[in-house]
């Protein structure tokens, strides 16, 4: 099993948990703060700015929506994914209409596979684009 040096938890407010950070580090240093998870990457975004760490920093909003990501990687010339998004079915209705099936639908936000369903065709799509709404 790996080893840690130390294991701490988020305190209830930033400066307190990177004040925790450093203490516990102590002399060994800070490299990097890295979530652990999915559910761990604003605060590991917001703690490697505030302790002055190489980041991808606070100034994106909501930055693990999913479409959000591809737009990011589409703008620093990477591939991405074609892509509607949405909260209303009117937002998606064309893309779904006109893309070849299958479709793979994802919440906005969720860990791991969570709500993330593979679509055969247009009404399964619609249907499960309705669920995924109803549950956020």
């Amino acid at each position: 099993p790996m080893e840690y040096y130390a294991e701490i938890d988020e305190q209830d407010n930033l400066d307190d948990t990177a004040a925790l950070v450093r203490k516990t580090a102590n002399e060994q240093g800070i490299a990097a703060c890295l979530a652990g998870g999915e559910a761990g990457v604003d605060l590991a975004d917001a703690l490697s700015e505030h302790l002055n760490l190489l980041t991808n920093g606070t100034t994106i909003p909501n930055r693990r929506d999913k479409k959000i990501q591809q737009e990011l990687i589409r703008q620093v010339g990477l591939r991405s994914v074609r892509q509607a998004g949405g909260d209303q079915f009117s937002d998606v209705e064309d893309f779904l209409r006109t893309e070849p099936y299958p479709l793979v639908l994802k919440p906005i936000e969720s860990a791991g596979s969570d709500g993330v369903k593979l679509c055969e065709n247009f009404p399964q799509a619609k249907d499960h684009f309705e669920l995924l709404m109803k549950s956020q």
